[in-house]
Parts: structure tokens; sequence; C-alpha cells
């Protein structure tokens, strides 16, 4: 499955998908299944971090973690497409054994597409993981 990038590398990826996303969420001021607003009950279903939606946008371009998640998917294409075919298995928007689809997905989306899809994705760590692990890529 893998031909232009090891597990290593999505592992390394992953990890500093965490951090930038640790660093945004202390910055956003969001702590784990915090209400903020106390009078509204917790929904049972749905969307339990609204800021989710936000992604990355609201660090800034200086953003030392952001900066480092940026400079490693500075990646061949062939290989930020296989780390975009293991984000969208890790969705669970497309099975591991169509890996070939998600191949030509990312290639008809075009390169800046999937860059920007990888770096928006505020769960790309736990995409990432959930994807080796479903390919069975992982040891």
């Amino acid at each position: 499955m893998l031909n232009d990038l090891n597990v290593d590398q999505a592992r390394f990826i992953a990890l500093l998908a965490t951090a930038a996303r640790a660093e945004r969420d202390t910055m956003l001021g969001h702590g784990p299944d915090r209400n903020l607003n106390p009078k509204e009950a917790t929904p049972t279903r749905g969307e339990r971090n609204p800021g989710a939606e936000l992604g990355f946008d609201p660090l800034s371009e200086q953003n030392s973690q952001l900066t480092a998640l940026r400079d490693a998917l500075a990646l061949t294409e062939a290989a930020r497409s296989e780390l975009y075919v293991l984000m969208r298995i890790g969705q669970g928007h497309l099975a591991a054994k169509k890996w070939h689809r998600g191949l030509q997905e990312a290639q008809s989306l075009g390169e800046a597409a999937v860059a920007g899809a990888l770096i928006e994705d505020p769960d790309l760590h736990d995409h990432l993981l959930k994807g080796v692990y479903e390919a069975d890529l992982g040891t």
C-alpha cells in the first residue's frame, strides 16, 4: 500500500498534529467536555466541540507547532496523496481495501486541495492513526 510514505512518517506527522491541536485548544480555552453555557444541557448526540470546525485557523502563521506540521507535510506529491488516503480511511470515508480509489481521489483533487485537507483537519492525529490501524500497517 505505502510506496512513497512510511508508517513512521505518518506517525510523526500525527504527533505534530497532536501538538498543533493542543496549542490551538489552549489558545481557544477549550477544556475536555467543558460546557460553555451552563444553562444548556450537554447534547446527547452530535458535535460536542463546536470550535473543532475552525480547524487551525485561530492559530497565527508564526505558530511553532503549526509551522512544524506544515514543514512535515512538505512531502512528495505521491507521499502526500498516501497520507491523504490514510486520513480518509481514518475518517471512515474510505475502506482500506479501496486504497486505489483514495489515490485516484487525491489525484483528481490536486496537490493544493490535498495539502489543504490535511492541514485543516483538526483531528488529523486521530484520523491518521486510525487509518494506519484500519489499513493494517502498524505493528
